[in-house]
């Protein structure tokens, strides 16, 4: 629909988008406040709320209404008073106080603006990707396509198959014991087509998850929420993607999601048995030659000190054997990361992470996932 077009003043033009020029001022304005505030959402406790709607609430300053500028071109006009006084489109300055005295002006108008997770979603990952993802390696996915699996004596001159309609015309030919190999139209061989499933990029992500009894409470938040998105980014990016979650103590189980992500703690930490488990699955289930293969684990870093030589030869391992395999380390205390830590910072194809603050959580999105810079060996996340 065209918009009307209004002269005002010495004849410039001026266009009237009413609601619509409204609602893109506010969507715009929505967008730039979840990119300023990417690093507290993605850690945001309240992700959920009592009637099933996935919300997060944003910081979001007060939009004005659309007002007459008589000054679009920053030129003198009749009405214009001394910039000191007013800015050019007639509002009144404020005086913001220096020091720590308090001010006399009203403050910004900020309010929270509730947007859907789906909407948040969107701008997270629109910077994130699975990384070194090869697409020459397929598996079946839910798609179907036609495909050519047979032939047939009638069909579309398109569908001509030149290699069985000779062989049908030789074979009559050495029956009919005739001079002159010829072809009629009983030897017309043609294509016939199948519906069979479509071929996607194959790819599987081993979610494990330390969940013994020295995980307390923020770190159990930080390593579910990493999880949380992760497997949010994956399903709206990569639907054929397959996950598999392993909950370890000082053994590992693969779970299903439900008991992944609500799993109580005990027992003691023993990480070499979840990188032998990942192995034996990829091994098991998920050929190399078919699948790009990832594995993150999240932990506190408290493993069986006897344990630490072979999770690292395990992990090794398995580094070598995935796309990529991300080690993450949490501490709510600056204390120094662990010998395992320490060992998988020092060897390459592993990427360990140390968290230490909620914010961290988008800064691992952004570390594993990111398009932009390139990955580096081994990465802390400082507070």
């Amino acid at each position: 629909m065209k918009l009307p077009s209004y002269s005002i003043g010495n004849g410039e033009q001026w266009r009237y988008h009413g609601i619509y020029q409204d609602q893109w001022r506010h969507d715009q304005k929505v967008k730039e406040a979840v990119k300023a505030n990417l690093a507290d959402m993605v850690s945001d406790e309240h992700i959920t709320i009592a009637d099933g709607r996935r919300v997060i609430n944003v910081p979001l300053p007060e939009l004005k209404e659309f007002r007459i500028s008589f000054d679009w071109h920053h030129v003198e006009t009749v009405g214009q008073t001394d910039d000191n006084a007013t800015g050019s489109h007639g509002e009144h300055k404020n005086s913001m106080g220096t020091g720590k005295e308090g001010g006399t002006e009203n403050g910004a108008d900020v309010e929270d603006t509730a947007v859907t997770l789906e909407e948040a979603a969107d701008i997270v990952f629109e910077r994130l990707a699975l990384p070194d993802l090869d697409p020459l390696k397929r598996s079946l996915g839910d798609g179907r396509e036609l495909q050519p699996e047979s032939w047939d004596k009638v069909g579309l001159k398109s569908r001509w198959v030149r290699r069985e309609t000779l062989r049908e015309a030789m074979k009559r030919h050495v029956k009919e014991h005739q001079e002159r190999l010829d072809i009629q139209p009983t030897d017309v061989r043609y294509w016939r087509y199948e519906a069979l499933p479509a071929a996607e990029g194959g790819a599987v992500v081993l979610a494990m998850m330390d969940t013994s009894g020295s995980m307390g409470t923020f770190e159990k938040y930080l390593a579910k929420s990493f999880f949380f998105w992760t497997v949010e980014f994956l399903r709206r990016n990569y639907p054929h993607v397959e996950l598999v979650f392993l909950a370890h103590d000082v053994r590992a189980r693969e779970v299903d999601e439900e008991t992944f992500f609500h799993r109580g703690s005990s027992g003691g930490t023993v990480s070499s048995s979840v990188y032998r488990l990942g192995l034996d699955i990829l091994e098991q289930r998920y050929p190399a030659e078919q699948f790009n293969s990832y594995a993150f684990h999240f932990t506190d870093g408290g493993n069986l000190t006897s344990d630490n030589a072979l999770a690292v030869e395990i992990g090794m391992e398995l580094a070598r054997r995935t796309n990529l395999f991300g080690y993450g380390e949490i501490h709510d205390t600056d204390r120094n990361p662990s010998p395992l830590f320490q060992s998988f910072q020092e060897r390459q194809g592993i990427g360990a992470i140390l968290l230490r603050r909620k914010e961290d959580v988008f800064r691992a999105l952004e570390y594993y996932f990111g398009k932009d810079g390139e990955k580096k060996n081994a990465h802390t996340l400082q507070a």
